[in-house]
This record gives C-alpha cells, structure tokens and sequence, in this order.
C-alpha cells in the first residue's frame, strides 16, 4: 500500500469523526431544546433508559451514519455495500441467525447467574396489552440500536481505517473506543467495559469471517432486547423503563455484574469468549466473503470491493 492510499484513508476517516461527533452533539442538543424529550435525557444522564428516546436518537444517529455513508460512497466511486452492510443482504439469513445468536448468549449467561443464585426471575411486572407493546417498542428500538452502532464503529469507519492501519489494529482501536465510551454510562464498571470491548472484537470477527454487518447487527439487537427485556436486568449501567419482569441480581459483583447488569459480569466475558471458536467453526453456514456481501474479508481489506 502506498502513502498516498494511506494518507487519504486517514483524513477520510477523520472526516467520518467530525461529522459524526458533530451530528450527535447537534442531534442532543436539540433533543434537550424540546420539552418531550429534555426529560427522557436526563433520566438517561441518571441511569434510567426509556425505550422512546432510543427510538429517537439511534434513529437519528443512524439516519447521519447512512447519509454520510452513502455520500462517501459516490464521493469515493464506491458501492455502499463496502462499508459493511449491503442493502441485498437486509434482513437475510445472516441477522436472523445472529438474533438467535445474540437470544442463546443472553440466556446463556443468564442461566449460569441463576444456576449460580445470582439472578431470581421475580414476578411478571407487565399485564395484558403492555407486554406486547412494550415487547415490540423495544425489539424495533434495539434493532435501530444494533443498526446504528454497528454501522458507525464497524462500517465506514472501520473500513477507511483498515485500509490505512491493517483490519485488526483498526478493530482493536474502535474497539476500545466503543468500550471507553460506556463507562460514561450511570453504573457502567471496568469489567462491562470490557465486556463491550470483547463483544466489539466478536463483532468485528464476525464481519471478518462473512463479509458484512448483518450478522452483529441481529447479535447485538437480540443481546441487548434479550437482558433489557426478556431478563430484565440493567444492561451497561442502565436500568430500563417497561421490562417484562421484576427480576433480582444479588451476590457478588464479579457474578452478576453489579450495576453494569450480568453483562458486566466475568460470566458474560466468558460466554463471549467462546462464541469466538464456536462461530468460527459454524461461519460457513453464513457465506462468506464476495459470496455473501460482496466483501473481501479475508484479504487486504483496500480491495473489498462489490464488483
């Protein structure tokens, strides 16, 4: 690769950084500027997550990444399908399996906090009509959030920064940086941090192994709807609005997680530690490669290119 290749990549994802730094400064700003949603911010800013304001800002925030995205694919002579989420794979067998994925991990590490007397599944805290409405408020609004962080930390941005630094030291970077910014979540530990971190490795392997972001986007929407709802746990140091149950952690932090929710627990480094070997093993059932997105993922990430 030459210096030219590699400058250019640099500036084009600094570029990516302030706008989307930007954008989101000027989509909270406003947020906080309207009586309906000031309030949903500052009970977010305390710990508290509300099922509407992630509807409203990872729609927003999803909206800028897909519009800078498709800019800097015409800018750049680029299909969109390159930065990792190919519009004829949406909603393909790639994120299904993934939501069944993300479905078996949650209750994976939920089973072994209970089989260990750190989590009770409490009482049914919903009734009737709520249990549907809040069931598929929240299933859309974590798959707007899988959408949007995946799209901003593994698709243009790791894309432009794989071509300048290597795959792995680009993932490892916005890894850390997606981890790092959790902990200013309410709540939030070191060990959820790195559990975030480990997940954000997992994603990335996964894009490596398939060639596309459908995959994580279905793992992480069906981790989080799974612990935020179905379980009814705190998850990265939130503790959610309209949860199916009124279920308990009690014991040490290092087995339910603490504030940070079983997420932040050592068991939940551990199951995301085995999916690595296990997807590994099971990724062919995925495609892979220009056969699944037009993508190159095992190769020099400069030439991903959908011909």
């Amino acid at each position: 690769m030459n210096k030219g290749t590699t400058v250019r990549a640099l500036v084009s994802f600094t570029a990516f950084v302030a706008v989307m730094i930007a954008s989101l400064i000027a989509i909270k700003a406003a947020l906080s500027k309207m009586p309906l949603t000031a309030g949903l911010l500052q009970e977010a800013q305390t710990g508290t997550l509300t099922v509407s304001l992630l509807l409203v800002v990872d729609g927003m925030g999803l909206l800028s990444v897909v519009i800078f995205s498709k800019l800097a694919s015409v800018f750049e002579r680029k299909p969109f399908g390159v930065y990792g989420l190919p519009l004829r794979d949406a909603f393909q067998k790639g994120f299904w399996v993934g939501l069944a994925w993300g479905f078996c991990l949650a209750s994976l590490d939920i089973g072994i906090t209970s089989a260990c007397r750190g989590f009770g599944f409490g009482r049914v805290a919903l009734s009737g009509l709520h249990v549907v409405s809040y069931g598929l408020a929240w299933a859309l609004a974590f798959i707007l959030v899988g959408l949007f962080e995946e799209f901003l930390y593994r698709g243009y941005a790791q894309h432009t920064l794989g071509i300048a630094l290597g795959f792995w030291p680009a993932a490892i970077l916005l890894s850390a940086l997606f981890a790092a910014l959790h902990l200013m979540n309410a709540g939030e530990s070191v060990v959820g941090a790195l559990d975030v971190f480990i997940y954000s490795l997992l994603a990335c392997f996964t894009l490596r192994k398939t060639g596309s972001l459908w995959f994580a986007v279905g793992l992480h929407a069906a981790w989080d709807f799974s612990l935020t709802f179905v379980y009814s746990v705190p998850g990265s140091g939130m503790q959610a609005k309209g949860q199916l149950l009124a279920s308990t952690l009690h014991g040490p932090t290092w087995l339910t997680g603490g504030t940070a929710g079983p997420e932040g627990s050592v068991i939940g480094l551990a199951v995301l530690a085995i999916s690595f070997p296990i997807f590994s093993k099971l990724s062919p059932i995925l495609g892979s490669g220009q056969e699944s997105a037009g993508l190159i993922p095992r190769g020099d990430p400069t030439t991903a290119e959908i011909k």
